[in-house]
């Protein structure tokens, strides 16, 4: 899988991503908002902020992990 590139982040900014496995439960420690984009070592990363803290993500970190919220 090809990872992110960052015209594909910055389409995503300022969406919220919740944990695959916690969809059912809109719980604040289980959703995140998408607020930046960085490249690190060639491979662009999506950087997301949760309630107590900021990750980021390769592509395939993030899709195994988390989805998009698009209502």
């Amino acid at each position: 899988m090809a990872g992110f590139t960052i015209e594909e982040v910055v389409a995503l900014l300022n969406l919220t991503v919740i944990k695959q496995n916690r969809s059912q439960h809109y719980q604040p420690e289980n959703i995140g908002l998408i607020v930046g984009v960085l490249t690190l070592n060639d491979e662009v990363e999506m950087v997301i902020k949760f309630v107590d803290h900021v990750t980021q993500f390769t592509k395939r970190e993030f899709n195994k992990q988390y989805r998009v919220i698009q209502e």
